[in-house]
C-alpha cells in the first residue's frame, strides 16, 4: 500500500487553498476517483451561540453536516477532543444531585451526529471515573486513543464503551470505510492521540510519538489513507509527523485559534475553539494509483447559518434548565455586562502562566471592591473557561469563566509570608491552577516589591484574595489556613451593594468600565 499528497504548486498554496480553487483530477478521468469530507471541530465547552449569538453553536455545526451530506454521502464528523469540561452547565447538577459534567455537550452531539472524538486533556477534568465512563457510554459517537490506559487497582486496561449493548475496549485506531455507486472504495484509519497533561489518578500516559509510531505501523497495512486526530500543542503535532512520516492529515485540537501547518508529508489543521469555526477537509483518492489530495476549508460559524432544529431543540432544553437556575441564583445570564474590543484573555495555557487582561480586570474588580489593601490575588484555577472573550459579554460569559464563585477576604501577613505566597503563587506554581494573577506587584531580580516598595520581612501587608486560597485549600498554599481572615456579604462598587461573590464582583465592575 502506498499514497502520497500532492501538493498545489508549493506547500504554502496548498495549504491555504480554499473553496475558490479548482481541484483538478488525480488521472485523466476524474471518474476512477473516490471523494470524501471530514467536518472536524474542537475544544467545544459551549452548546450554544456566543458573542451576543454572533458566533458558534452546535445547532448551526449540525446544519453544516447535514448540508455536507447533501453534498457528498461519503461525510463523517470528528472531534479533536476537550468537550466533557470545563463549562457552567457542567459545574452544576442534576436532580438527582450527579454533576451534569458533559451530560448537556453528549446529549447535543449525539443529535448533531458526529461520528468520532478522541480525549482531549479536559475530559480527565472529570476526578471520578466511573462518572467519565457513564459519559463515554451513553455516547452514541465512538472515540479512539492510542496513548492512554485506564489504571485500576494496579491494573493498566484500555477505556471502555458501549456500543450496540456490548462493552468494548475503546480502540487505538478506527477504519472508516467509504464507497460510492461505482463500487469504488477507500479505507480510512484514524488514530486518536492526546496530550499527557491531565494528571488525574485513574489516567495512566504512554510515550505520544511512540504510542503514535506502534499504532500507525499496525494500522497501515489495513488501509489506504491514514489521518490522525490529535489533542497536542501544535509543536507537538509537528514533531509527531517529523517523527512519524506517512499520514496525511492531522485534524488538531488544543490549541483554541484556528491554524494550518505543514510537516513532512503531514497538514496539521486546527478550528477556533467553540466552533466558532470548523475544518471542512474533502479528499479526493484514486483507488488505482494510491494518490490523495486534501483541500482544507476553514468555516466561519455565525448568525448566518441557520440552526439545526432537532439538535437546537436539545440546547435550547439545556440553556433553558441552565438558565432558569441562574436567574434564580439572582442573574440574568443574558443581560449584557460590557463590550470587549481586545479579546480578554482566558485561555488555560495563558491565564496559568502569565499576567492576562482579563486576571487584571478581575483583581481591579477586588479593588473597586474593597479599596485600600497592598495586594489582591486571584489563583488563576478559579477562572475555568479555556477561552477568550471578545465582543459582546454577558453575564452567562462571566459565570462561564468562573463556575465556582466565592467571595472575597482580607488577610494581614507578615511580610515573610507574603514572600512565601508570592514565590508559591507566581513561581512554584506556574502552570497549575494556584498560579496568580495580582495587582501591586512586582518581581525585580530576586526582590519583591508591593506597591513600588520592597517587601520588608517586618512589616505586616494587607491581602484581599479568595476565600478559597485563604483556608489553604490551593496547592502548595496550605500553610494559609493559619492565618486569620475577614469577610462580609456585601461590598460596594461605587455607590451600589454588591454580593460578595466574584461573579458579581466582575459583572459589577465590568458595567462601570
Amino acid at each position: 500500500m502506498r499514497y502520497r499528497t500532492l501538493l498545489w504548486l508549493s506547500a504554502l498554496l496548498f495549504l491555504l487553498s480554499a473553496c475558490d480553487t479548482a481541484r483538478p483530477a488525480l488521472t485523466a478521468d476524474p471518474s476512477a476517483n473516490i471523494e470524501f469530507t471530514i467536518l472536524h471541530f474542537n475544544d467545544v465547552y459551549e452548546i450554544a451561540p456566543l458573542e451576543g449569538g454572533k458566533a458558534g453553536g452546535l445547532a448551526r455545526v449540525a446544519t453544516v453536516k447535514k448540508e455536507l451530506m447533501k453534498e457528498n454521502p461519503n461525510t463523517i464528523a470528528v472531534l479533536a477532543g476537550d468537550f466533557l469540561s470545563p463549562s457552567v452547565i457542567g459545574a452544576m447538577k442534576k436532580e438527582d444531585g450527579e454533576r451534569i459534567a458533559g451530560l448537556q455537550m453528549v446529549e447535543v452531539l449525539n443529535t448533531l451526529g458526529l461520528d468520532y472524538a478522541t480525549f482531549g486533556n479536559h475530559e480527565f477534568d472529570l476526578k471520578d471515573a466511573d462518572l467519565l465512563q457513564r459519559r463515554i457510554n451513553q455516547s452514541g459517537f465512538e472515540y479512539t486513543v492510542c496513548n492512554v490506559r485506564r489504571a485500576d487497582q494496579g491494573k493498566l486496561l484500555p477505556f471502555v464503551q458501549v456500543v450496540n449493548g456490548q462493552q468494548r475496549y475503546i480502540p487505538r485506531y478506527i477504519i472508516h470505510e467509504f464507497s460510492d455507486e461505482n463500487g469504488r472504495r477507500v479505507r480510512l484509519g484514524i488514530i486518536g492521540v492526546v496530550l499527557p497533561f491531565n494528571k488525574a489518578e485513574y489516567v495512566a500516559y504512554e510515550p505520544v510519538t511512540q504510542a503514535f509510531r506502534e499504532t500507525y505501523e499496525e494500522l497501515k497495512p489495513q488501509v489506504d489513507l491514514v489521518v490522525g486526530l490529535t489533542h497536542l500543542e501544535v509543536a507537538g503535532d509537528i514533531e509527531l509527523a517529523r517523527e512519524v512520516t506517512g499520514p496525511l492529515l492531522f485534524m488538531g485540537g488544543h490549541d483554541h485559534v484556528n491554524m494550518t501547518r505543514y510537516s513532512e508529508e503531514t497538514i496539521v489543521a486546527k478550528a477556533d475553539a467553540n466552533v466558532k469555526s470548523v475544518y471542512i477537509h474533502r479528499v479526493t483518492y484514486n483507488p488505482a494509483s494510491g494518490f490523495a489530495k486534501v483541500r482544507s476549508t476553514l468555516k466561519k460559524i455565525d448568525d448566518s447559518i441557520p440552526d439545526d432544529p432537532a439538535t437546537k431543540a436539545v440546547v435550547d432544553k439545556w440553556q433553558g434548565d441552565v438558565y432558569a437556575i441562574m436567574e434564580g441564583m439572582g442573574f440574568n445570564p443574558r443581560e449584557q455586562a460590557m463590550y470587549a474590543e481586545e479579546p480578554l484573555e482566558c485561555k488555560e495555557v495563558d491565564i496559568r502562566n502569565r499576567p492576562t487582561n482579563y486576571g487584571q480586570l478581575t483583581v481591579d474588580a477586588f479593588a473597586a471592591a474593597w479599596p485600600g489593601a497592598d495586594v489582591y490575588m486571584i489563583n488563576s484555577g478559579s477562572m475555568r473557561m479555556d477561552d477568550d472573550l471578545q465582543g459582546v459579554v454577558t453575564q452567562y460569559d462571566v459565570l462561564r469563566t468562573f463556575p465556582f464563585g466565592g467571595g472575597i477576604t482580607w488577610m494581614e501577613l507578615p511580610g515573610n509570608v507574603l514572600e512565601k505566597v508570592l514565590e508559591t503563587g507566581l513561581k512554584t506554581n506556574r502552570g497549575e491552577g494556584g498560579y496568580f494573577q495580582v495587582k501591586n506587584v512586582e518581581l525585580r531580580g530576586n526582590q519583591w516589591f508591593v506597591r513600588g516598595t520592597p517587601v520588608s520581612v517586618g512589616q505586616t501587608y494587607t491581602v484581599v484574595l479568595p476565600e478559597f486560597v485563604a483556608k489553604g485549600n490551593e496547592n502548595n498554599l496550605g500553610f494559609l489556613k493559619d492565618f486569620k481572615y475577614k469577610t462580609q456579604e456585601t461590598l460596594n462598587i461605587g455607590a451600589d451593594p454588591v454580593r460578595n461573590d466574584v461573579r458579581n464582583l466582575v459583572i459589577a465592575y465590568m458595567r462601570t468600565l
